[in-house]
Protein backbone atom coordinates (compact mmCIF):
# COMPACT_ATOMS: atom_id res chain seq x y z
CA UNK A 1 0.00 0.00 0.00
CA UNK A 2 2.86 2.76 0.84
CA UNK A 3 4.40 1.94 -2.58
CA UNK A 4 0.94 3.03 -4.22
CA UNK A 5 0.70 6.47 -5.73
CA UNK A 6 -2.76 7.87 -4.98
CA UNK A 7 -4.53 10.84 -7.35
CA UNK A 8 -7.87 12.05 -7.02
CA UNK A 9 -9.04 13.85 -10.30
CA UNK A 10 -12.75 15.01 -11.38
CA UNK A 11 -15.34 12.68 -13.28
CA UNK A 12 -13.88 13.51 -16.87
CA UNK A 13 -10.28 12.73 -15.29
CA UNK A 14 -8.85 16.47 -14.79
CA UNK A 15 -7.20 17.54 -12.35
CA UNK A 16 -9.09 19.30 -9.57
CA UNK A 17 -9.08 23.41 -9.32
CA UNK A 18 -7.69 25.35 -6.62
CA UNK A 19 -11.21 26.74 -6.24
CA UNK A 20 -13.30 23.49 -5.91
CA UNK A 21 -14.46 22.77 -2.46
CA UNK A 22 -12.98 19.69 -2.29
CA UNK A 23 -8.80 18.55 -2.54
CA UNK A 24 -6.73 16.16 -2.04
CA UNK A 25 -3.40 15.47 0.08
CA UNK A 26 -1.17 13.24 -1.61
CA UNK A 27 1.17 12.54 1.25
CA UNK A 28 -1.16 12.06 4.16
CA UNK A 29 -3.64 10.43 1.60
CA UNK A 30 -6.81 12.49 2.71
CA UNK A 31 -9.68 13.59 0.98
CA UNK A 32 -10.93 16.98 2.84
CA UNK A 33 -13.18 19.86 1.85
CA UNK A 34 -15.32 22.70 3.19
CA UNK A 35 -18.88 22.33 0.78
CA UNK A 36 -20.89 25.29 1.16
CA UNK A 37 -24.68 25.51 0.23
CA UNK A 38 -24.16 25.76 -3.70
CA UNK A 39 -22.11 22.52 -3.04
CA UNK A 40 -25.48 20.50 -2.12
CA UNK A 41 -25.77 17.57 -4.74
CA UNK A 42 -23.92 14.25 -5.84
CA UNK A 43 -20.56 14.31 -6.91
CA UNK A 44 -18.01 11.48 -8.47
CA UNK A 45 -14.67 11.69 -8.67
CA UNK A 46 -11.80 9.42 -10.22
CA UNK A 47 -9.45 7.70 -7.42
CA UNK A 48 -6.50 6.21 -9.54
CA UNK A 49 -3.66 4.30 -7.64
CA UNK A 50 -0.42 3.33 -9.80
CA UNK A 51 2.35 1.11 -8.59
CA UNK A 52 5.57 1.38 -9.06
CA UNK A 53 5.53 -0.51 -12.70
CA UNK A 54 3.66 2.31 -13.75
CA UNK A 55 0.49 -0.35 -13.59
CA UNK A 56 -3.36 1.65 -12.51
CA UNK A 57 -6.89 0.85 -11.35
CA UNK A 58 -9.03 3.41 -11.01
CA UNK A 59 -12.10 3.61 -9.23
CA UNK A 60 -15.23 6.23 -8.76
CA UNK A 61 -15.70 8.06 -5.93
CA UNK A 62 -18.83 9.14 -5.22
CA UNK A 63 -19.87 12.08 -2.66
CA UNK A 64 -23.06 13.25 -1.39
CA UNK A 65 -23.49 16.85 -0.14
CA UNK A 66 -26.62 17.26 1.92
CA UNK A 67 -27.77 21.00 3.44
CA UNK A 68 -27.00 21.09 7.61
CA UNK A 69 -30.20 20.94 9.56
CA UNK A 70 -29.36 24.33 11.59
CA UNK A 71 -30.04 26.25 8.08
CA UNK A 72 -33.86 26.11 8.49
CA UNK A 73 -33.41 28.09 12.14
CA UNK A 74 -30.46 30.21 11.89
CA UNK A 75 -30.93 33.83 13.33
CA UNK A 76 -27.33 34.75 13.23
CA UNK A 77 -24.07 35.33 11.57
CA UNK A 78 -20.63 35.87 11.91
CA UNK A 79 -18.46 37.66 9.27
CA UNK A 80 -14.61 37.27 9.48
CA UNK A 81 -12.99 39.54 6.95
CA UNK A 82 -9.12 38.46 5.72
CA UNK A 83 -6.90 39.54 3.61
CA UNK A 84 -4.68 36.85 2.14
CA UNK A 85 -1.11 37.01 1.55
CA UNK A 86 -0.34 33.69 -0.26
CA UNK A 87 -1.22 33.82 -3.52
CA UNK A 88 -0.74 29.77 -4.85
CA UNK A 89 -2.45 28.40 -1.91
CA UNK A 90 -5.64 26.90 -2.35
CA UNK A 91 -8.67 28.37 -1.31
CA UNK A 92 -9.95 25.37 1.30
CA UNK A 93 -6.50 25.54 2.81
CA UNK A 94 -6.62 28.88 4.28
CA UNK A 95 -10.57 28.27 5.05
CA UNK A 96 -9.56 25.14 7.37
CA UNK A 97 -6.68 27.34 8.84
CA UNK A 98 -8.82 30.31 9.42
CA UNK A 99 -11.42 27.73 11.29
CA UNK A 100 -9.42 26.04 13.18
CA UNK A 101 -7.80 29.15 14.59
CA UNK A 102 -11.46 30.47 15.36
CA UNK A 103 -12.41 27.14 17.38
CA UNK A 104 -8.62 27.45 19.00
CA UNK A 105 -9.60 30.95 20.03
CA UNK A 106 -12.70 30.36 21.48
CA UNK A 107 -11.78 27.26 23.50
CA UNK A 108 -13.59 24.48 21.86
CA UNK A 109 -11.36 21.49 20.77
CA UNK A 110 -13.23 20.98 17.99
CA UNK A 111 -14.38 22.73 15.21
CA UNK A 112 -18.10 21.07 15.05
CA UNK A 113 -19.84 24.24 16.43
CA UNK A 114 -18.57 26.29 13.37
CA UNK A 115 -21.02 25.84 10.33
CA UNK A 116 -19.55 28.07 7.41
CA UNK A 117 -22.69 29.58 5.38
CA UNK A 118 -20.61 31.76 2.35
CA UNK A 119 -17.38 33.01 1.71
CA UNK A 120 -17.62 35.99 -0.41
CA UNK A 121 -15.14 37.29 -2.53
CA UNK A 122 -15.23 40.63 -4.45
CA UNK A 123 -13.97 40.93 -7.98
CA UNK A 124 -12.15 44.59 -7.57
CA UNK A 125 -9.60 42.33 -4.50
CA UNK A 126 -9.38 39.15 -5.21
CA UNK A 127 -6.89 38.51 -1.96
CA UNK A 128 -9.92 39.86 0.03
CA UNK A 129 -12.28 37.50 1.33
CA UNK A 130 -15.37 37.36 4.32
CA UNK A 131 -15.97 33.94 5.70
CA UNK A 132 -19.66 33.78 7.03
CA UNK A 133 -20.46 31.33 9.52
CA UNK A 134 -22.98 30.70 12.67
CA UNK A 135 -22.40 28.62 15.84
CA UNK A 136 -24.64 26.19 16.88
CA UNK A 137 -24.80 26.23 20.46
CA UNK A 138 -26.63 29.93 20.21
CA UNK A 139 -30.07 29.07 21.10
CA UNK A 140 -32.43 29.22 18.42
CA UNK A 141 -35.68 29.26 19.91
CA UNK A 142 -34.89 33.52 20.54
CA UNK A 143 -33.15 36.24 19.38
CA UNK A 144 -30.08 35.42 20.51
CA UNK A 145 -28.71 39.39 20.98
CA UNK A 146 -26.86 38.76 24.17
CA UNK A 147 -25.15 35.37 23.10
CA UNK A 148 -23.65 36.47 19.55
CA UNK A 149 -22.05 40.35 21.62
CA UNK A 150 -20.36 37.67 23.82
CA UNK A 151 -18.99 35.50 20.66
CA UNK A 152 -17.73 38.59 18.99
CA UNK A 153 -16.25 39.97 22.14
CA UNK A 154 -14.14 36.71 22.75
CA UNK A 155 -12.96 36.89 19.44
CA UNK A 156 -9.76 37.93 20.41
CA UNK A 157 -8.87 39.53 16.23
CA UNK A 158 -4.81 39.97 17.90
CA UNK A 159 -4.99 36.42 18.98
CA UNK A 160 -6.69 35.01 15.41
CA UNK A 161 -4.24 37.21 13.81
CA UNK A 162 -0.99 35.29 15.38
CA UNK A 163 -2.52 31.84 14.50
CA UNK A 164 -3.39 32.34 11.03
CA UNK A 165 -0.02 34.28 10.31
CA UNK A 166 1.50 34.98 7.97
CA UNK A 167 -1.47 32.76 5.45
CA UNK A 168 -4.10 35.24 6.13
CA UNK A 169 -4.28 38.59 8.03
CA UNK A 170 -7.44 39.63 9.94
CA UNK A 171 -9.12 43.17 8.90
CA UNK A 172 -12.82 43.20 10.70
CA UNK A 173 -14.72 41.05 12.75
CA UNK A 174 -18.25 41.61 13.46
CA UNK A 175 -21.89 39.82 13.71
CA UNK A 176 -25.01 40.72 13.00
CA UNK A 177 -29.24 38.89 13.60
CA UNK A 178 -30.21 37.12 10.82
CA UNK A 179 -33.91 36.17 9.98
CA UNK A 180 -36.76 36.93 11.91
CA UNK A 181 -34.14 38.26 14.65
CA UNK A 182 -32.84 40.69 11.61
CA UNK A 183 -32.42 44.31 13.06
CA UNK A 184 -31.13 47.18 10.98
CA UNK A 185 -28.38 47.87 13.35
CA UNK A 186 -25.71 45.20 13.42
CA UNK A 187 -23.86 45.00 16.43
CA UNK A 188 -20.90 46.87 16.33
CA UNK A 189 -17.90 46.14 14.67
CA UNK A 190 -14.41 45.57 16.94
CA UNK A 191 -12.74 46.99 13.61
CA UNK A 192 -13.68 48.69 10.39
CA UNK A 193 -15.36 46.04 8.23
CA UNK A 194 -15.77 45.77 4.93
CA UNK A 195 -19.45 46.02 3.82
CA UNK A 196 -21.14 43.92 1.80
CA UNK A 197 -23.40 44.90 -1.32
CA UNK A 198 -25.59 42.19 -1.65
CA UNK A 199 -26.34 38.95 0.09
CA UNK A 200 -27.21 35.62 -0.82
CA UNK A 201 -30.59 34.11 -0.17
CA UNK A 202 -31.09 31.73 2.13
CA UNK A 203 -33.14 28.65 2.83
CA UNK A 204 -35.84 29.49 5.45
CA UNK A 205 -38.81 26.34 5.34
CA UNK A 206 -37.45 23.89 2.90
CA UNK A 207 -39.99 21.67 0.97
CA UNK A 208 -38.52 18.81 2.03
CA UNK A 209 -40.67 16.14 0.73
CA UNK A 210 -43.61 16.39 -2.09
CA UNK A 211 -45.86 13.21 -3.02
CA UNK A 212 -48.06 12.24 -6.30
CA UNK A 213 -50.10 9.35 -7.60
CA UNK A 214 -49.44 7.99 -11.09
CA UNK A 215 -51.38 8.82 -13.65
CA UNK A 216 -52.86 12.01 -11.42
CA UNK A 217 -51.99 15.53 -12.05
CA UNK A 218 -49.60 17.07 -9.84
CA UNK A 219 -49.49 20.86 -8.79
CA UNK A 220 -47.64 22.45 -5.83
CA UNK A 221 -46.80 25.86 -5.74
CA UNK A 222 -43.64 26.42 -3.21
CA UNK A 223 -44.45 28.40 -0.66
CA UNK A 224 -43.13 32.03 -0.72
CA UNK A 225 -40.97 31.46 2.36
CA UNK A 226 -39.44 28.70 1.49
CA UNK A 227 -36.05 30.97 0.82
CA UNK A 228 -35.15 34.30 2.55
CA UNK A 229 -33.20 37.28 0.88
CA UNK A 230 -32.27 40.50 2.56
CA UNK A 231 -31.96 42.46 -0.43
CA UNK A 232 -34.42 41.41 -2.96
CA UNK A 233 -38.13 41.50 -2.70
CA UNK A 234 -38.29 38.64 -4.87
CA UNK A 235 -36.40 35.89 -6.05
CA UNK A 236 -35.94 33.61 -9.31
CA UNK A 237 -36.40 30.14 -8.30
CA UNK A 238 -36.23 27.10 -11.03
CA UNK A 239 -36.07 23.35 -10.48
CA UNK A 240 -32.88 20.98 -11.44
CA UNK A 241 -32.06 17.49 -11.04
CA UNK A 242 -29.86 15.60 -8.26
CA UNK A 243 -26.48 16.50 -10.38
CA UNK A 244 -27.58 20.32 -10.56
CA UNK A 245 -28.86 19.74 -14.52
CA UNK A 246 -31.72 21.31 -16.21
CA UNK A 247 -34.73 19.28 -16.63
CA UNK A 248 -35.27 17.25 -19.73
CA UNK A 249 -38.24 19.25 -21.60
CA UNK A 250 -39.82 15.39 -21.97
CA UNK A 251 -39.24 14.39 -18.42
CA UNK A 252 -42.79 13.94 -16.38
CA UNK A 253 -42.09 16.50 -14.06
CA UNK A 254 -41.76 20.58 -15.08
CA UNK A 255 -41.37 23.74 -13.47
CA UNK A 256 -43.38 26.86 -14.22
CA UNK A 257 -40.97 29.84 -13.59
CA UNK A 258 -43.08 32.42 -13.48
CA UNK A 259 -45.99 30.72 -10.98
CA UNK A 260 -43.25 29.25 -8.78
CA UNK A 261 -45.16 25.98 -9.22
CA UNK A 262 -44.26 21.99 -9.91
CA UNK A 263 -46.50 20.20 -12.39
CA UNK A 264 -46.94 17.14 -14.16
CA UNK A 265 -48.41 13.54 -14.62
CA UNK A 266 -46.31 10.75 -13.33
CA UNK A 267 -46.33 7.39 -14.90
CA UNK A 268 -46.30 3.94 -13.56
CA UNK A 269 -42.44 3.61 -14.41
CA UNK A 270 -41.91 6.64 -12.30
CA UNK A 271 -42.74 5.31 -8.99
CA UNK A 272 -40.81 5.95 -6.18
CA UNK A 273 -38.11 8.69 -4.82
CA UNK A 274 -36.60 10.82 -6.82
CA UNK A 275 -34.38 13.40 -5.69
CA UNK A 276 -34.39 17.47 -7.24
CA UNK A 277 -33.09 20.91 -6.43
CA UNK A 278 -34.18 23.60 -5.87
CA UNK A 279 -32.49 26.82 -6.31
CA UNK A 280 -33.10 30.37 -5.48
CA UNK A 281 -31.29 33.13 -7.44
CA UNK A 282 -31.35 37.00 -6.49
CA UNK A 283 -30.37 40.09 -9.20
CA UNK A 284 -26.59 39.75 -8.60
CA UNK A 285 -26.50 36.16 -9.39
CA UNK A 286 -25.69 34.58 -5.37
CA UNK A 287 -28.12 31.59 -5.12
CA UNK A 288 -29.35 29.22 -2.77
CA UNK A 289 -30.34 25.59 -2.99
CA UNK A 290 -32.96 23.53 -1.66
CA UNK A 291 -32.79 20.05 -1.79
CA UNK A 292 -36.34 18.09 -2.24
CA UNK A 293 -37.35 14.53 -2.75
CA UNK A 294 -40.67 13.83 -5.12
CA UNK A 295 -42.35 10.62 -3.94
CA UNK A 296 -44.57 8.93 -6.39
CA UNK A 297 -47.21 6.40 -5.05
CA UNK A 298 -49.41 3.86 -6.81
CA UNK A 299 -53.08 5.12 -7.34
CA UNK A 300 -55.62 3.07 -5.46
CA UNK A 301 -57.05 0.00 -7.38
CA UNK A 302 -60.54 0.54 -8.22
CA UNK A 303 -62.74 -1.68 -10.24
CA UNK A 304 -64.08 1.24 -12.75
CA UNK A 305 -67.16 1.25 -14.12
CA UNK A 306 -66.68 3.46 -17.40
CA UNK A 307 -63.31 3.84 -19.49
CA UNK A 308 -63.18 8.05 -21.73
CA UNK A 309 -61.06 7.72 -24.80
CA UNK A 310 -60.65 11.47 -26.16
CA UNK A 311 -59.28 11.84 -30.11
CA UNK A 312 -56.89 14.95 -30.08
CA UNK A 313 -56.02 16.11 -33.64
CA UNK A 314 -52.07 17.01 -32.21
CA UNK A 315 -48.98 14.99 -33.19
CA UNK A 316 -48.25 12.45 -29.81
CA UNK A 317 -44.86 14.39 -29.42
CA UNK A 318 -46.52 17.50 -28.94
CA UNK A 319 -48.64 16.33 -26.08
CA UNK A 320 -46.26 17.31 -23.89
CA UNK A 321 -46.58 18.18 -19.91
CA UNK A 322 -47.79 21.43 -20.30
CA UNK A 323 -50.44 20.07 -22.57
CA UNK A 324 -51.32 17.49 -20.26
CA UNK A 325 -51.97 19.61 -17.09
CA UNK A 326 -53.77 22.22 -19.95
CA UNK A 327 -56.26 18.76 -20.56
CA UNK A 328 -56.77 17.63 -16.87
CA UNK A 329 -57.82 20.76 -15.66
CA UNK A 330 -60.02 21.36 -18.27
CA UNK A 331 -61.56 18.09 -18.23
CA UNK A 332 -62.32 18.69 -14.25
CA UNK A 333 -63.59 22.25 -15.35
CA UNK A 334 -66.26 20.77 -17.86
CA UNK A 335 -67.54 19.04 -15.03
CA UNK A 336 -67.34 22.15 -12.94
CA UNK A 337 -65.12 20.29 -10.21
CA UNK A 338 -62.44 22.98 -8.13
CA UNK A 339 -60.29 20.01 -8.14
CA UNK A 340 -58.34 17.41 -10.63
CA UNK A 341 -58.28 14.25 -8.53
CA UNK A 342 -60.82 12.82 -9.89
CA UNK A 343 -59.40 12.33 -13.45
CA UNK A 344 -56.83 9.59 -13.94
CA UNK A 345 -55.02 9.20 -17.02
CA UNK A 346 -54.22 5.29 -17.95
CA UNK A 347 -52.33 5.94 -21.36
CA UNK A 348 -51.96 7.97 -24.11
CA UNK A 349 -51.22 6.57 -27.56
CA UNK A 350 -50.54 7.70 -30.89
CA UNK A 351 -53.27 7.93 -33.56
CA UNK A 352 -52.09 6.52 -36.33
CA UNK A 353 -54.91 7.06 -38.65
CA UNK A 354 -55.05 10.41 -38.00
CA UNK A 355 -51.48 11.39 -37.00
CA UNK A 356 -53.09 12.21 -33.56
CA UNK A 357 -53.20 11.55 -30.13
CA UNK A 358 -55.54 9.40 -27.94
CA UNK A 359 -56.34 10.39 -24.17
CA UNK A 360 -57.42 6.90 -22.23
CA UNK A 361 -58.62 8.26 -18.60
CA UNK A 362 -61.16 7.32 -15.91
CA UNK A 363 -63.62 9.27 -13.46
CA UNK A 364 -62.21 8.14 -10.27
CA UNK A 365 -66.18 8.63 -9.07
CA UNK A 366 -67.52 5.74 -11.57
CA UNK A 367 -66.71 2.76 -10.30
CA UNK A 368 -68.21 -0.91 -8.79
CA UNK A 369 -70.14 -0.10 -5.92
CA UNK A 370 -71.23 -2.87 -4.38
CA UNK A 371 -71.91 -4.94 -7.23
CA UNK A 372 -74.02 -2.25 -8.91
CA UNK A 373 -73.62 -0.74 -11.93
CA UNK A 374 -73.69 3.33 -11.65
CA UNK A 375 -75.93 3.59 -14.52
CA UNK A 376 -77.10 6.82 -14.36
CA UNK A 377 -74.15 8.69 -13.70
CA UNK A 378 -72.34 6.98 -16.44
CA UNK A 379 -75.25 8.41 -18.55
CA UNK A 380 -74.80 11.70 -17.09
CA UNK A 381 -70.80 11.34 -18.19
CA UNK A 382 -71.78 10.58 -21.22
CA UNK A 383 -74.31 13.84 -22.29
CA UNK A 384 -71.71 15.99 -20.97
CA UNK A 385 -69.51 14.79 -24.11
CA UNK A 386 -71.57 13.78 -26.25
CA UNK A 387 -75.20 14.96 -28.21
CA UNK A 388 -76.07 11.57 -29.47
CA UNK A 389 -73.23 10.45 -31.27
CA UNK A 390 -71.17 13.72 -31.98
CA UNK A 391 -69.06 15.84 -29.56
CA UNK A 392 -70.77 18.99 -28.13
CA UNK A 393 -69.82 22.23 -28.95
CA UNK A 394 -69.11 23.14 -25.47
CA UNK A 395 -66.76 20.58 -25.16
CA UNK A 396 -64.83 21.64 -28.49
CA UNK A 397 -64.85 25.53 -27.11
CA UNK A 398 -63.66 24.26 -23.71
CA UNK A 399 -60.50 22.44 -24.49
CA UNK A 400 -59.49 24.81 -26.74
CA UNK A 401 -57.85 24.92 -30.43
CA UNK A 402 -54.62 23.95 -28.66
CA UNK A 403 -56.29 20.49 -27.98
CA UNK A 404 -58.39 20.17 -30.62
CA UNK A 405 -60.62 17.50 -29.76
CA UNK A 406 -62.32 15.26 -32.38
CA UNK A 407 -64.16 12.45 -31.34
CA UNK A 408 -64.83 10.81 -27.25
CA UNK A 409 -65.54 7.83 -27.01
CA UNK A 410 -67.27 6.00 -23.61
CA UNK A 411 -66.96 2.36 -22.81
CA UNK A 412 -68.61 0.83 -20.30
CA UNK A 413 -66.41 -1.72 -18.25
CA UNK A 414 -67.00 -4.86 -15.41
CA UNK A 415 -70.72 -5.57 -14.50
CA UNK A 416 -71.93 -2.62 -16.89
CA UNK A 417 -70.76 -4.25 -19.73
CA UNK A 418 -71.51 -8.19 -19.77
CA UNK A 419 -69.91 -9.12 -22.80
CA UNK A 420 -66.44 -7.42 -22.12
CA UNK A 421 -66.60 -7.58 -18.18
CA UNK A 422 -62.99 -6.54 -17.92
CA UNK A 423 -61.01 -4.99 -15.26
CA UNK A 424 -58.99 -2.60 -16.69
CA UNK A 425 -55.88 -2.73 -14.39
CA UNK A 426 -53.04 -0.14 -13.77
CA UNK A 427 -51.23 1.22 -16.77
CA UNK A 428 -47.46 0.58 -14.99
CA UNK A 429 -45.29 1.27 -18.45
CA UNK A 430 -41.36 0.85 -18.51
CA UNK A 431 -39.82 4.39 -16.74
CA UNK A 432 -38.12 6.46 -19.36
CA UNK A 433 -37.71 10.39 -19.49
CA UNK A 434 -40.66 10.92 -21.65
CA UNK A 435 -43.62 12.80 -19.89
CA UNK A 436 -46.04 11.27 -22.54
CA UNK A 437 -47.96 7.80 -21.22
CA UNK A 438 -48.19 5.17 -23.32
CA UNK A 439 -50.39 1.86 -24.00
CA UNK A 440 -49.95 -1.31 -22.44
CA UNK A 441 -51.42 -3.74 -24.70
CA UNK A 442 -48.31 -4.72 -26.66
CA UNK A 443 -46.67 -4.78 -23.00
CA UNK A 444 -49.72 -6.86 -21.23
CA UNK A 445 -49.57 -9.28 -24.24
CA UNK A 446 -45.84 -9.69 -24.40
CA UNK A 447 -45.55 -10.64 -20.49
CA UNK A 448 -48.89 -12.93 -20.24
CA UNK A 449 -48.61 -14.57 -23.73
CA UNK A 450 -45.37 -14.60 -25.54
CA UNK A 451 -42.96 -14.68 -22.83
CA UNK A 452 -44.66 -17.66 -20.87
CA UNK A 453 -45.09 -19.87 -23.66
CA UNK A 454 -41.22 -18.79 -24.78
CA UNK A 455 -40.31 -20.29 -21.44
CA UNK A 456 -41.75 -23.34 -21.67
CA UNK A 457 -40.56 -24.24 -24.95
CA UNK A 458 -37.22 -23.54 -23.90
CA UNK A 459 -37.75 -25.74 -20.90
CA UNK A 460 -38.76 -28.74 -22.64
CA UNK A 461 -35.56 -28.15 -24.92
CA UNK A 462 -33.13 -28.26 -22.01
CA UNK A 463 -35.25 -31.36 -20.76
CA UNK A 464 -34.79 -33.41 -23.85
CA UNK A 465 -31.68 -32.53 -24.60
CA UNK A 466 -30.68 -33.49 -20.91
CA UNK A 467 -32.43 -37.06 -21.72
CA UNK A 468 -30.46 -37.85 -24.57
CA UNK A 469 -27.35 -37.27 -23.28
CA UNK A 470 -28.14 -39.33 -20.01
CA UNK A 471 -29.46 -42.22 -22.65
CA UNK A 472 -26.56 -42.17 -24.42
CA UNK A 473 -24.50 -42.07 -21.86
CA UNK A 474 -25.75 -44.99 -20.34
CA UNK A 475 -25.55 -47.03 -23.51
CA UNK A 476 -21.59 -46.64 -23.69
CA UNK A 477 -20.98 -46.90 -19.60
CA UNK A 478 -19.11 -50.49 -19.74
CA UNK A 479 -19.72 -54.01 -20.98
CA UNK A 480 -23.05 -55.51 -19.56
CA UNK A 481 -23.39 -58.65 -17.23
CA UNK A 482 -25.07 -61.48 -18.15
CA UNK A 483 -25.83 -64.30 -15.66
CA UNK A 484 -26.26 -67.70 -16.14
CA UNK A 485 -29.72 -68.16 -16.12
CA UNK A 486 -30.25 -65.43 -18.82
CA UNK A 487 -28.46 -67.40 -21.64
CA UNK A 488 -30.24 -69.24 -23.76
CA UNK A 489 -29.70 -73.37 -23.96
CA UNK A 490 -28.77 -74.54 -27.31
CA UNK A 491 -29.92 -77.77 -28.72
CA UNK A 492 -27.65 -80.72 -28.94
CA UNK A 493 -27.07 -81.65 -32.66
CA UNK A 494 -27.42 -85.18 -33.34
CA UNK A 495 -25.10 -85.48 -36.10
CA UNK A 496 -22.00 -84.71 -34.15
CA UNK A 497 -18.91 -86.92 -34.78
CA UNK A 498 -17.37 -88.76 -31.67
CA UNK A 499 -14.45 -87.38 -30.15
CA UNK A 500 -11.15 -89.70 -30.54
CA UNK A 501 -9.17 -89.34 -27.46
CA UNK A 502 -5.31 -89.39 -27.37
CA UNK A 503 -5.25 -93.01 -25.67
CA UNK A 504 -7.91 -94.43 -26.47
CA UNK A 505 -8.53 -98.51 -27.48
CA UNK A 506 -10.06 -100.52 -29.74
CA UNK A 507 -13.40 -102.30 -28.39
CA UNK A 508 -12.70 -105.51 -27.25
CA UNK A 509 -13.55 -108.73 -28.81
CA UNK A 510 -17.23 -110.13 -28.04
CA UNK A 511 -17.00 -112.90 -25.14
CA UNK A 512 -16.92 -116.51 -26.28
CA UNK A 513 -18.77 -119.14 -24.77
CA UNK A 514 -17.71 -122.55 -23.67
CA UNK A 515 -19.95 -124.99 -25.19
CA UNK A 516 -17.29 -127.75 -24.54
CA UNK A 517 -18.99 -128.13 -21.03
CA UNK A 518 -21.67 -130.62 -21.26
CA UNK A 519 -21.64 -131.85 -17.85
CA UNK A 520 -24.60 -129.38 -16.87
CA UNK A 521 -21.81 -127.35 -15.26
CA UNK A 522 -23.26 -123.89 -14.09
CA UNK A 523 -19.90 -121.99 -13.44
CA UNK A 524 -19.08 -119.30 -16.04
CA UNK A 525 -16.36 -116.84 -16.86
CA UNK A 526 -17.81 -113.38 -15.82
CA UNK A 527 -17.80 -110.70 -18.30
CA UNK A 528 -14.47 -108.40 -17.20
CA UNK A 529 -15.02 -104.30 -18.67
CA UNK A 530 -12.59 -103.01 -19.85
CA UNK A 531 -10.54 -100.72 -17.71
CA UNK A 532 -11.53 -96.81 -17.54
CA UNK A 533 -9.85 -94.15 -19.75
CA UNK A 534 -7.83 -92.20 -17.64
CA UNK A 535 -8.15 -88.04 -19.58
CA UNK A 536 -5.58 -85.73 -17.60
CA UNK A 537 -5.08 -87.67 -14.40
CA UNK A 538 -8.82 -88.01 -14.38
CA UNK A 539 -10.98 -91.06 -15.06
CA UNK A 540 -13.66 -90.17 -17.87
CA UNK A 541 -17.00 -91.46 -17.03
CA UNK A 542 -19.94 -91.60 -19.76
CA UNK A 543 -23.12 -90.47 -18.85
CA UNK A 544 -24.53 -94.08 -19.65
CA UNK A 545 -25.04 -96.53 -16.15
CA UNK A 546 -22.28 -98.89 -16.09
CA UNK A 547 -21.96 -102.25 -18.09
CA UNK A 548 -23.44 -105.32 -15.85
CA UNK A 549 -21.73 -108.44 -16.05
CA UNK A 550 -22.99 -111.04 -17.71
CA UNK A 551 -23.08 -114.91 -17.20
CA UNK A 552 -22.84 -117.66 -20.12
CA UNK A 553 -26.42 -118.88 -20.78
CA UNK A 554 -26.36 -122.48 -19.95
CA UNK A 555 -25.65 -125.63 -22.17
CA UNK A 556 -27.67 -127.04 -24.86
CA UNK A 557 -29.07 -130.62 -23.96
CA UNK A 558 -30.85 -132.49 -26.73
CA UNK A 559 -33.97 -133.61 -26.31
Amino acid sequence: MNNLRLEITDKDGHELKTNSWLQFNSEAREIYGLPLDDAVSKWQYRLTATDSGNESVTETVEISVQQHRGVRTVNHEINIAVKINEKNIHYIDWQLKLIEAIATTMGDNNTKSIVVREIRQTSQDPHTATLVYFNETVPTNQCPESELNNLVKHLDAQRLSDLVHPILGIKSITGQLTGPCQKLVSIKPKTPSISAKNSPPVPRNQVDRVVATTGHLLVYKVPSDTFFDPNDNELKLNLKTKDNKDLNPRHWLQFDVKNHEFYGIPKGGDIGPEEYLLVAEDSGGLTATDALVVQVNHAPKREFSVYFKIYLAIRHEQFNADLQRKFVERIAQLFGDGSTQNIQIRSVTTHHDADGTIVNFYNTTLFKMHNRCPEEEIEMARNVYLDGHAVRDKVKKLMGPELNVTNVQVSTLGICNPQTDVTHREFIPNRTEEPLLRSTFSDDYMFTIIMPAIIIVVMVLVAAIIACCLHRRRRKSGIPVIFQDELDEKPEIGNKSPIILKDEKPPLLPPSYNTSNMNGDNDVDEYVPPPAVVVGGREARGKSPATPSYRKPPPYVSP
